[in-house]
C-alpha cells in the first residue's frame, strides 16, 4: 500500500504517469514491452493502492485461498463468507458460465493478524450466488436466475454446510445476470432488504413485505436509521433520504458525485470518458476508527479502478449528495492497476472497510461484450474487444482478493468478535458500542433468536445514554411486540433526532391500537430537523386517524417552503401512468374529499369509526351517475342495503364549490381508479346530470338516489 501523495511521487520520478497525471508519454503499470498488460501479484498490486493519508490498505485474503468473489458478508465471530462466480466470463464468449459449479467459501483469521488463514468450501454446486447473509445460526443464499433464497447450515461446525432448506420459495428469473435482484441487507427496522424486495424473518421463513419499487441495480447500502441507499452503473447512489420502505426519493447531486478521478489509462469502459460507469457494491462508513467520515458513502467502480465517497449536507431542508472537498480531485481508493476490479464494500468487525476484488480482465457480461462472433455490434465495443484481446486481458481470471482500509495505528481496531454463543441478554450491551457492526449483529442475532427473556433488558437499554442504543431498544421491542405507549411517547421527545424519527416510524404502525398517540406527534410539527419532518409527514400520511391528516395540514402549512416536505408532497401526487391524464382530479380530491375519505383504499377513523365510505372495492361508484350525484348534492344517513353508518354523518353538497370542468375531472379521478369505469365521463354528461337535478335543494338520503337513478 502507498498514500496517495508518495505514488505520484514515485510515478512522476520514474518517467510514468497514469490517468489524471498530466505527461507526454502516460505508462500503464501493467504493460510489458510486447504491449500486453501482465497482471500483477496480489502484493504488487497492493502497493499501487491508494488510500487517503493517515490510513493503509491491507491484503486480507488472495487467490488461491479466494477467487471471483462478488459479495461477501461476517458472521457472529467474524468469519467471511464470500460468493465466488467461478464461472464468470471465464472468456469472452460467457463458455459455461450457467453451469452449476459456483461456490461460497468461509474464510477465518485463526490467528487473529488480520489476514484470513484458513478456508473451507461452505457450499458448492451453485449457480452463480449473487446474495449473501448471516444471520444467527444459518447463512442466507441466494443464486442468480432463481428468487429463491436457502438458509445454509453447518451444524458440525466445521466449515461446510451438510444441509440446507428453503427460507423462501421464489420463482425461476430471466434476464441478464447484472440486472436481476441481489444484495440481503439487515436494516434497523427488523426487516432483510433486497434491490428489489423486502422481507421479514420469522421461524426460519423470508415473508416478502410491501415495499416502494426497486432501489438500484447491484448492492444497497443503509444507515443508523434505517435509511436505505441504491445505485445503478453511472449513478452512484440513489432514492436515498426516507426510511427504508417508504416512497423512494432523489434529492439533487452535485456533478462531483458522476466523475470519476482515476488513474489507470487502459480504455475498456464500455462508455469511455470522466465519468462513472459501473458502481455498485456501496456501502456506509460507520464505525469510530473512520469516525472522520463516519455517515459517509462509499461505492465501488470497477471499470474505473476506484472506491468512491459521497456525503450528504442539508440544503432547504433536502439531503444533497456532494462529494467531500478533499477527493474533488482524486478519489477516496483508487489503483492504476489494469486488473484492479472493486466489486463490494463492508464495514468489518475491527472497524475497518472491507473491498472485495474481483481482479480480472472482462469485467463486463456477454450481453455487453460483443466478440467477432456477435452480429452487428456497436463499433466502438467490438474496437474494445480487439483491444483487450490485444492487451491479453481476456484470459485474465480466477483471480481474487480482499482488502481491508484501517488506521495507521492499528491499535485503534476492535478484537475480533465472539457474539455466537453469547446470550440474547448479554448482545444487548453492544448497542451502546460505537462501531456498527457490533450494534447491527447483537440487533440481527436479539431479533432472529425470538428469545423474549430479552425484553427486561431492552426496556432498560431505552434510557442508555447512546442514542444508536435507545433506537436498536425501540426497534428489538417492536420487533418482540413489546412496546408500551408511554415509552413510545418518551421517545418521541428524544433529544437526539434518529431516534424521534424512529419513534414517528413505529407510532404510525401502533396508532390503530393507540390512537392518543397521535396527540403525542403534534409537538413534532415544530421540530428542527428534516428528517423529523419528513418523517411525520410520510407516517401521518399512512394512519387512518382524521386527527393525523389534520396534523398533516397543519404542518405543511408551517413548513410552506421546505423543500423536502414539498418534494414529498409532490413524490405523493405522481400517479401510475395509467392515471396520470386525471392529476387535476386527484389534485381536487387531495385538498378536500381526502379529509374525510383518506386515500381511498382504507379510509379514515375518528374514534374507531369510519369518517367516510372507502371507494376500494366500492360497487356503488361504478355508476357515474350515482357518484357525481353525491358529489353535487350530497348525502345524508345510512348508506347502502346495510344501512352503513359513518362517523362523518354528512357529505356535504359540492356543486356550487367546482363547475362542470372541475366535477368531471373529480368524478374521472375516483371512477377510473375505484370504480372500474371502462372510459371517463365527458364534461357535457355532467352539464346534462347538474341540470336535471338543478331543482334539488337538500342531500340525498340512498333510498332517494337509487330511484333517482
Amino acid at each position: 500500500m502507498i498514500s496517495r501523495y508518495s505514488i505520484h511521487r514515485l510515478l512522476l520520478a520514474a518517467g510514468l504517469s497514469c490517468g489524471i497525471l498530466q505527461a507526454a508519454e502516460p505508462v500503464n503499470p501493467n504493460r510489458q514491452a510486447d504491449g500486453t498488460l501482465k497482471p500483477l501479484s496480489a502484493e504488487e498490486g497492493l502497493k499501487l493502492i491508494e488510500v487517503p493519508e493517515g490510513y493503509r490498505i491491507e491484503l486480507v485474503a488472495s487467490e488461491p485461498m479466494v477467487q471471483e468473489p462478488v459479495c461477501f458478508t461476517f458472521d457472529a465471530d467474524g468469519a467471511l463468507f464470500v460468493c465466488e462466480w467461478n464461472t464468470y466470463m471465464q472468456d469472452q464468449y460467457g463458455t459455461g458460465q450457467d453451469k452449476a459449479v459456483c461456490r461460497v467459501v468461509k474464510l477465518v483469521d485463526t490467528d487473529g493478524d488480520g489476514k484470513m488463514d484458513k478456508r473451507t468450501v461452505f457450499a458448492d454446486g451453485l449457480m452463480m450466488p449473487r446474495s449473501i447473509l448471516a444471520l444467527h445460526d444459518r447463512i442466507l443464499v441466494r443464486m442468480s436466475h432463481d428468487s429463491t433464497i436457502w438458509s445454509f447450515f453447518d451444524e458440525d461446525k466445521d466449515g461446510v454446510s451438510e444441509r440446507r432448506e428453503m427460507a423462501y420459495k421464489g420463482t425461476r428469473v430471466g434476464g441478464n445476470i447484472e440486472h436481476q435482484d441481489n444484495s440481503l441487507v439487515w436494516n434497523a427496522d427488523n426487516r432483510i432488504y433486497a434491490t428489489g424486495q423486502i422481507y421479514r424473518y420469522q421461524d426460519g421463513k423470508l415473508t416478502p413485505q410491501k415495499g416502494s419499487g426497486r432501489y438500484g441495480q447491484w448492492g444497497l447500502a443503509r444507515d443508523d436509521v434505517g435509511g436505505i441507499y441504491g445505485s445503478g452503473n453511472s449513478v452512484p447512489v440513489s432514492s436515498w433520504s426516507l426510511l427504508g420502505g417508504y416512497p423512494m426519493l432523489n434529492p439533487p447531486k452535485d456533478q462531483s458525485v458522476f466523475y470519476a478521478n482515476f488513474l489507470c489509462d487502459v480504455d475498456d469502459a464500455t462508455d469511455p470518458g470522466h465519468n462513472v460507469t459501473a458502481t455498485g457494491g456501496q456501502t456506509m462508513i460507520r464505525s469510530a476508527q473512520l469516525g472522520k467520515w463516519y455517515g459517509h458513502y462509499v461505492i465501488p467502480d470497477p471499470v474505473r479502478r476506484m472506491v468512491k465517497m459521497v456525503k450528504f449536507e442539508e440544503k432547504n431542508g433536502q439531503r444533497v449528495a456532494t462529494v467531500p472537498e478533499e477527493f474533488k480531485k482524486s478519489e477516496f481508493v483508487r489503483s492504476p492497476d489494469t486488473y484492479f476490479r472493486p466489486v463490494w464494500l463492508e464495514m468489518g468487525p475491527d472497524g475497518g472497510l472491507y473491498i472485495a476484488d474481483m481482479s480480472r480482465g472482462i469485467i463486463q457480461e456477454s450481453q455487453w461484450f460483443p466478440t467477432e462472433r456477435t452480429e452487428n455490434p456497436k463499433q466502438r465495443w467490438i474496437e474494445r474487444y480487439y483491444r483487450t484481446k490485444e492487451w491479453d486481458m481476456l484470459g485474465v481470471n480466477s483471480r481474487g482478493r480482499i482488502y481491508r482500509v484501517i488506521p495507521e495505528d492499528a491499535s485503534q481496531l476492535d478484537v475480533q468478535p465472539k457474539l455466537a454463543n453469547q446470550s440474547s441478554v448479554e448482545l444487548v450491551q453492544y448497542f451502546s458500542h460505537a462501531n456498527a457492526w457490533w450494534r447491527d449483529t447483537a440487533h440481527k442475532l436479539i431479533v432472529c433468536r425470538g428469545d423474549r427473556s430479552v425484553v427486561p433488558a431492552l426496556v432498560e437499554k431505552l434510557d442508555a445514554p447512546e442514542p444508536m442504543a435507545r433506537l436498536l431498544a425501540l426497534r428489538s421491542l417492536e420487533a418482540f411486540d413489546a412496546l408500551e405507549p408511554g415509552q413510545v411517547t418518551q421517545a418521541l421527545r428524544d433529544k437526539d433526532a434518529r431516534v424521534r424519527t424512529t419513534a414517528i416510524a413505529i407510532t404510525e404502525k401502533m396508532v390503530a391500537k393507540h390512537p392518543a398517540l397521535v396527540d403525542a406527534l403534534q409537538p413534532l410539527a415544530d421540530d428542527a430537523s428534516s428528517i423529523v419532518l419528513c418523517q411525520l409527514y410520510l407516517s401521518l400520511g399512512n394512519m387512518r386517524e382524521s386527527r393525523a391528516q389534520m396534523l398533516r395540514k397543519v404542518l405543511l402549512a408551517k413548513h410552506a417552503k421546505h423543500e423536502g416536505l414539498a418534494a414529498m408532497v409532490k413524490k405523493s401526487q405522481s400517479l401510475p401512468r395509467h392515471l396520470q391524464k386525471y392529476t387535476a382530479g386527484y389534485k381536487a380530491y387531495s385538498g378536500f374529499c381526502g379529509d374525510c375519505h383518506g386515500d381511498g383504499e382504507k379510509g379514515l377513523l375518528t374514534d374507531g369509526k369510519l369518517m367516510a365510505p372507502v371507494f376500494s372495492n366500492n360497487k356503488r361508484i361504478k355508476d357515474p351517475e350515482y357518484l357525481v350525484n353525491v358529489i353535487m348534492k350530497g348525502m345524508m344517513g345510512p348508506l347502502g342495503e346495510q344501512k352503513e353508518e359513518y362517523a362523518a354523518g354528512l357529505m356535504p353538497p359540492l356543486e356550487s364549490m367546482y363547475d362542470d370542468k372541475q366535477l368531471t375531472e373529480l368524478a374521472n379521478y375516483i371512477g377510473m381508479r375505484w370504480g372500474g369505469w371502462k372510459q371517463p365521463l365527458k364534461q357535457e354528461e355532467v352539464a346534462g346530470w347538474r341540470k336535471k337535478y338543478q331543482d334539488r335543494k337538500t342531500p340525498w338520503t340512498y333510498q332517494e338516489i337509487i330511484k333517482a337513478n
